[in-house]
């Protein structure tokens, strides 16, 4: 019977040094970028502007239908009807308040090696995307946004069948600038990647 050959753990490190890895220099806790922080630019001003006529105009459409519905179709009186009506309508008005607050919560920040957004008004979301992840950058503009002059931009990334950042409210022109700066940062930094230095 030939004895088993066993490995310490010390000559299992030993195989994998991590000295070939350069991480950079550890940093303390007092030193990490507070999200917070961040200097960020907001969304276009006609975006709240324009999320607050269509969700206005669409609680306007759904109280008339409810309320010739109520009229015409329902059997119960109309104390109770008018009750119902004003209890939707302030309801919806909430809806629409929160609508119109959370889109002046996005935006934006175009940093060195970083694109990031933020979003949400209770639960806040920070989404932020290297340059070397970065691969495609699409613009898109629904007939409502024309009218505003304003553009939605999608930034996909490496490995990705859905949009990584989808940030809406830019100004038409803002959009183009913004997605050919992503793709020059994009297309310089994986270049850096595949040429390191000497």
């Amino acid at each position: 019977m030939q004895p088993t050959s066993s490995k310490s753990s010390e000559q299992v490190e030993h195989q994998c040094p991590i000295e070939q890895y350069d991480h950079g220099s550890n940093i303390a806790q007092d030193q990490f970028t507070t999200l917070s922080k961040l200097s960020l630019t907001a969304v276009d001003k006609n975006y709240p502007r324009m999320q607050l006529i269509v969700s206005s105009a669409m609680l306007a459409t759904i109280t008339i239908l409810l309320t010739s519905f109520l009229v015409m179709a329902s059997q119960t009186p109309l104390v109770i009807n008018i009750s119902i009506i004003g209890a939707f309508f302030i309801l919806g008005l909430a809806i629409v308040r929160l609508i119109y607050l959370q889109s002046r919560a996005v935006c934006y920040g175009v940093f060195d090696h970083e694109f990031i957004m933020r979003k949400g008004l209770f639960w806040v979301s920070t989404t932020a995307l290297p340059y070397t992840r970065l691969q495609h950058v699409n613009l898109s503009q629904g007939p409502v946004e024309r009218r505003f002059s304003l553009s939605t931009l999608k930034c996909f990334s490496a490995g990705s069948g859905e949009a990584e950042i989808h940030l809406p409210g830019l100004s038409t022109q803002t959009a183009e600038h913004l997605r050919q700066h992503l793709l020059h940062q994009a297309a310089e930094t994986q270049q850096a990647d595949l040429d390191p230095e000497d």
